[in-house]
């Protein structure tokens, strides 16, 4: 007589890591797409439906709400890495007599320009307002871009720590602001409060460096920062059974091992 063959089946009572992580893209709207920049303009005719083409500078800044986004679009609720970055470019004139390439690229002295930057909020409450820069990444020319959403890979990801945000960085300037947006959506920027810009007074330099603390004293509503971070959150490990737990396990037969035809409640297979 043959003897039978089985699969023994048990529950082992030992730690074993199970990745759970999934890859998450920060500010991606959870329906539709990021709105546009208005660049180059729209209805440029003197009348009320003008939209200039506007453009953030000097700056770093992330969005603080948004509509159809979760709750803290660029809050980092679980510690990972960061490992790309993609902005959505307006498409700004360029070789004309006023074109806007030629305009902010004269004002600024520099090319249009991206980088992310990851910033700490103060832990106190009268410390709220204030940021910290804790890491950044290469800056990203984009003027080969505009009127696209270029993806830009990190060589190096960024380590992120949860409670930290994930911020947009203009060094010098880019087209990737969205204006006449829902008035619950906001951005907050690093310059103080008083220093905030207007159509006819410029805002100062307020680009962080790394570890500088600072107060964000200004607040942006009606517009949208357009970039999207993609995040891998780290594995989430099983929790070990402690000896107690296994050894009770052994006394009730949860670890004994079964042969296969007993798994779900069938019968096991009668020996031949």
């Amino acid at each position: 007589m043959k003897r039978l063959l089985f699969i023994a089946v048990a529950v082992l009572a030992v730690a074993v890591p199970i990745a759970t992580a999934k890859v998450v893209s920060l500010g991606e709207p959870t329906e539709g797409f990021l709105p546009s920049s208005p660049c180059p303009g729209k209805d440029l005719e003197g009348t009320e439906n003008d939209i200039s083409c506007v453009s953030p500078y000097e700056v770093t800044g992330y969005q603080d709400t948004a509509e159809k986004t979760k709750e803290g679009p660029y809050l980092i609720r679980r510690d990972g890495r960061i490992t790309s970055f993609t902005v959505k470019l307006g498409k700004v004139t360029s070789g004309a007599p006023d074109a806007q390439k030629e305009f902010f690229d004269d004002r600024f002295d520099a090319p249009a320009a991206v980088q992310l930057s990851i910033v700490r909020p103060g832990k106190k409450r009268r410390r709220r307002n204030d940021y910290r820069v804790v890491g950044e990444s290469a800056i990203f020319p984009v003027d080969d871009y505009f009127g696209s959403s270029p993806t830009f890979v990190l060589d190096k990801p960024l380590n992120v720590t949860r409670g930290s945000i994930v911020a947009l960085t203009i060094p010098t300037w880019a087209p990737v602001l969205a204006r006449q947006q829902a008035r619950t959506d906001f951005w907050r920027s690093s310059r103080p409060k008083g220093d905030c810009g207007t159509d006819k007074k410029n805002a100062p330099n307020s680009v962080q460096e790394r570890k500088d603390l600072s107060t964000w004293g200004c607040n942006y509503r009606g517009e949208r920062l357009l970039y999207t971070a993609t995040y891998v959150p780290e594995n989430r490990t099983t929790k070990p059974l402690s000896p107690d737990d296994a050894q009770a396990g052994a006394a009730t037969g949860r670890n004994r091992p079964q042969e296969l035809g007993s798994l779900g409640g069938g019968a096991a297979a009668p020996p031949r």
